[in-house]
């Protein structure tokens, strides 16, 4: 996907379910790594935010995160 205008693209993010007990910690870690618009679903161990498009590597660094995603948005043709 690519970037908007502003460089950030939106990403998903799955927490290790081991982690659970961490979710809070994890999500504020990921705001320090800068992960903005944040919309966390502890039941679903997924946040889904906006990071600058050159940064999104650093989310795998957080410890408790299991994988980072690039949102892909379909457009009917």
């Amino acid at each position: 996907m690519r970037a908007d205008k502003s460089g950030k693209v939106d990403v998903t993010v799955r927490i290790d379910k081991a982690a659970s007990r961490r979710f809070d910690e994890i999500v504020e870690s990921l705001k320090m790594h800068g992960l903005t618009d944040l919309q966390p679903h502890k039941r679903f161990m997924i946040v889904n935010g906006r990071i600058s498009a050159e940064r999104v590597s650093q989310l795998s660094d957080v410890a408790g995160v299991v994988s980072v995603r690039k949102d892909q948005i379909y457009k009917a043709q």
